[in-house]
């Protein structure tokens, strides 16, 4: 018998930093704000997954944007995913995520759905 746990999305950005000062990975399941990046892939609307853990050791900001201002106005989260691929080919990429969003997340084995209720 599995019980549903909730989650309001305030604490959804939390739970995302916690994993990343833990070195852990927390699943976001949300919803495509964009088209598909390849046939076949989840399109605008759908529902797709997004394994996020902390930025590289070795990361370098390539510009100067401050992007935690760009976050904040609009609305959005930058994670670092694991399970998307880069401009090069290479597993990991930076994602901006709408938190208001997410439908699920699993942090720890743990299923949270969002809500606020």
């Amino acid at each position: 018998m599995t019980t549903a746990m909730f989650l309001h999305p305030d604490r959804v950005k939390e739970m995302i930093q916690q994993a990343g000062r833990e070195d852990e990975v927390i699943v976001i399941r949300c919803v495509r704000k964009g088209k598909a990046s390849k046939p076949g892939g989840p399109d605008a609307g759908d529902l797709y997954d997004l394994h996020c853990t902390k930025k590289p050791e070795d990361y370098t900001p390539v510009s100067k944007r401050n992007r935690r201002a760009e976050d904040s106005s609009n609305g959005v989260f930058t994670v670092y995913v694991t399970n998307r691929r880069g401009d090069g080919g290479n597993w990991g990429t930076w994602r901006r995520v709408n938190i208001e969003e997410v439908k699920k997340v699993i942090y720890k084995s743990v299923e949270y759905e969002v809500s606020v209720h």
